[in-house]
């Protein structure tokens, strides 16, 4: 019997507890990990063979979003489970366009946890019933296609978007070097790049370009404010 290894990175001990021993009957489910933050889960999705991520979205360092991106940059082939009590329809398709591929309402019964766990890992798409399930077909219909309206965006390095990311979302050069596993001297060249690129002078401009272009939500950054990121 094959068992996966979950990660559950969710800052209210309520949920963890909960989930743990909920799964604790379940002989091929394991949660091996927990992180109350970001930055701890992607330091566990870096340490140790994963196989599913269970996340919130309301993290206190930096966006869901942002974090789903770090944890498919790192491993695109870990399979990313939002568990989230947001229900709005932009959440789910920006949170599949990150790179999950599940949406849970934490009103799901768990026994649909369970179940939605096993499919995802299975290379499913599993969105809670309560949510339309075209917002699937949607993303996959307009996955593969160019975006360019993000014009100079796109001109980035893989790394440059990473660090240009977290700066707009309120990134300071030793968070961001901690998080990207960089030093804080490869932070600020890749800071002056990207200024370069898109003719952009301070971290108010980044984060209003950020926005503009959808890389950053109004509400995002009002909810999740820059705390570390």
């Amino acid at each position: 019997m094959e068992i996966l290894n979950i990660l559950l990175i969710d800052e209210q001990p309520v949920v963890r507890e909960g989930l743990e021993s909920f799964l604790m009957d379940y002989a091929d489910l394991e949660i091996v990990a927990f992180a109350n933050t970001a930055r701890e889960g992607l330091d566990q999705v870096k340490r140790r063979p994963l196989d599913v991520v269970l996340m919130d979205l309301a993290l206190p360092d930096m966006s869901g979003r942002e974090a789903i991106r770090l944890i498919h940059d790192e491993n695109p082939k870990l399979a990313v489970i939002v568990y989230s009590d947001r229900s709005d329809e932009a959440f789910v398709y920006q949170s599949l366009k990150a790179g999950a591929r599940g949406y849970l309402l934490k009103s799901t019964p768990l026994e649909e946890v369970v179940d939605a766990i096993r499919r995802i890992h299975m290379d499913e798409y599993i969105l809670s019933p309560e949510l339309s399930p075209t917002i699937i077909d949607f993303y996959l219909e307009h996955r593969d296609l160019g975006e360019d309206y993000l014009g100079d965006y796109q001109e980035l390095t893989d790394r440059e978007k990473q660090v240009f990311r977290l700066l707009a979302n309120g990134g300071i050069t030793h968070e961001i070097a901690e998080v990207l596993c960089i030093s804080p001297k490869t932070v600020a060249k890749h800071r002056t790049s990207i200024k370069k690129k898109l003719s952009l002078n301070s971290p108010v401009e980044m984060t209003q370009y950020a926005m503009r272009i959808g890389i950053l939500n109004q509400e995002d950054f009002e909810k999740e404010p820059k705390q570390i990121l």
